[in-house]
């Protein structure tokens, strides 16, 4: 079926009915409990993304003249306590790099570090910030970042595309790499939550095919780590997208 025929079908069908014909339909959609093919979705989806304006939406005007809600929410991000007297950070899913090139603006003498699976969005964040960048999967941290040790270790929406069977772990990766703060910009669930994923994992929720999204469970995940965090909520205008927690867990110096 074409697109245009599927949409034109789409609005004559009520939204129940549309729902259960498409878990129909997706009889080779991943079972939320095969983790492995569920890492294999999610990785293929990130390192070559669909849309062809992938770098240039996130990147979001942030070295321009105009506003945004990105390049505020970036702005807030470096103007976290944490990061004042810093001398290095690492972000984990850094994309483009729109978060490490504010950081750098507005702390020049900062080390900046950056992974990300998308090799397009990393080269773009290797011509517009002094730093370290590695292309790599997130589930292969270890293995990716070897000995390297900074003082702030953060993500921002990033958890969200990642299963929570396998949050564990990479938190714990993240605790060995920081020596002061671990901070999650994130959306969470204490339920770890589907958002967008296939028709058949949550029907009454948005689907949108092998696009998955959770809102997993962090807080649970950190306490099982025996992690004391600090949490409050992202400013609400400044709220997107997997980016409506903020969770701050200092591990001291």
């Amino acid at each position: 079926m074409s697109r245009g025929l599927a949409r034109r079908v789409a609005a004559v069908l009520p939204r129940g009915v549309r729902v259960r014909l498409r878990a129909l339909l997706e009889r080779s959609a991943p079972d939320p409990r095969d983790v492995e093919r569920v890492r294999d979705v999610t990785s293929r989806q990130w390192a070559r993304p669909a849309s062809p304006r992938y770098v240039t939406s996130y990147w979001d005007d942030v070295d321009g003249p105009a506003d945004s809600v990105g390049k505020r929410r970036s702005e807030w991000l470096a103007g976290l306590p944490v990061f004042r007297d810093a001398a290095s950070a690492l972000e984990l899913g850094c994309g483009p790099g729109r978060n490490l090139w504010v950081l750098q603006r507005r702390h020049p003498a900062m080390a900046l570090f950056g992974v990300d699976i998308n090799p397009e969005g990393i080269a773009h964040a290797r011509s517009r910030v002094r730093g370290t960048f590695l292309v790599g999967n997130l589930y292969d941290l270890d293995r990716l970042l070897g000995d390297t040790r900074v003082d702030v270790v953060f993500t921002m929406g990033v958890l969200i595309h990642l299963h929570p069977a396998t949050l564990p772990a990479l938190v714990d990766a993240m605790r060995r790499r920081a020596r002061r703060t671990l901070v999650f910009v994130e959306q969470v669930s204490a339920t770890n939550e589907v958002v967008k994923g296939p028709a058949r994992w949550r029907p009454t929720r948005r689907v949108t095919g092998d696009y998955i999204q959770w809102s997993p469970d962090l807080p649970a995940i950190l306490a099982g780590l025996g992690l004391a965090f600090e949490r409050s909520a992202v400013p609400i205008e400044l709220q997107a997208n997997g980016g409506r927690d903020l969770l701050v867990v200092p591990l001291g110096r």
